[in-house]
């Protein structure tokens, strides 16, 4: 069963829509500035498809490029948007420098604004754990799949997909297998998931011959190829093996984004009661 994220996306977007309006009768436009480090090629796509949502949603979207800045004028980039009230979410396009603090970075914006949630004080959750747990709602709801908490997989453990993922799992009492690159028996207990949930962003990270008949198979990792964006699985090898899973593009991904701007607004009601 194929799990398709842009429908899933569009009934997120449909309600943000009615709380857009709302805004506007306050005279209130959600507003987000996108800050980008580093060449284009390393965030142009990610960003395009934000810039995308943001027109269709009636949101401004201000793209801000630091291609070359150091830390310091980072710093006083995000302090001049985040003290401008007309702004109501902030978000530093990942990646970031690897010569620039991370944490440092993570906490130049406010919590109030940090959309994407990376502060550990953020008003927000981040919307990739809240993209994955509704995929999952979404597979049990349509299939009556019953799984067994004990075999759910993440494959990674990143800050920005899979640290998160496992976090939100385990607020919820679910405590899931782990394989990063120090896992000895990776392809065991990659053929014992029931669930798995790969973040990593390369190509073959989970092959058709590592999956059990019926696995639910959850695509969050991505990286860009000559043909666009592909995920961490070939749809058409695992299709016939997977009892659910997502593609990629149109998986995780629109949800993801969904979920983002339904932190922008939310930023955007808090902003305008204080």
């Amino acid at each position: 069963m194929r799990i398709d994220g842009r429908k899933i996306a569009q009934e997120i977007r449909d309600e943000l829509k009615s709380e857009i309006e709302e805004l506007s009768k306050k005279g209130i436009t959600p507003k987000i500035g996108i800050i980008t480090l580093g060449p284009e090629t390393s965030w142009e796509i990610y960003v395009r498809q934000k810039i995308k949502v943001a027109a269709e949603l009636g949101i401004k979207a201000v793209l801000i490029n630091l291609a070359d800045a150091s830390e310091e004028q980072l710093a006083r980039t995000v302090r001049e948007i985040d003290s401008d009230s007309n702004y109501h979410g902030i978000i530093i396009q990942r990646p970031i420098p690897s010569n620039f603090n991370r944490e440092v970075v993570v906490n130049l914006i406010s919590p109030e604004k940090d959309v994407d949630g990376f502060r550990d004080d953020s008003k927000f959750e981040i919307p990739v754990w809240l993209a994955v747990k509704r995929i999952l709602d979404e597979i049990i709801r349509i299939s009556n799949f019953e799984f067994r908490i004990s075999n759910l997989v993440v494959v990674g453990k990143g800050e920005t997909a899979g640290g998160p993922i496992i976090r939100g799992l385990r607020k919820m009492g679910i405590d899931p297998k782990i394989i990063d690159t120090r896992t000895n028996n990776r392809d065991q207990i990659l053929r014992n998931a029931d669930i798995l949930i790969s973040c990593v962003g390369k190509q073959n990270i989970v092959r058709a011959d590592q999956i059990k008949k019926g696995v639910i198979l959850i695509g969050v990792g991505t990286h860009g190829e000559d043909l666009g964006l592909r995920g961490d699985y070939k749809v058409e090898e695992i299709e016939d093996i997977a009892g659910a899973y997502t593609p990629t593009p149109g998986g995780v991904g629109p949800v993801n984004l969904s979920y983002l701007f339904q932190n922008l607004i939310q930023a955007a009601f808090s902003a305008s009661s204080r």
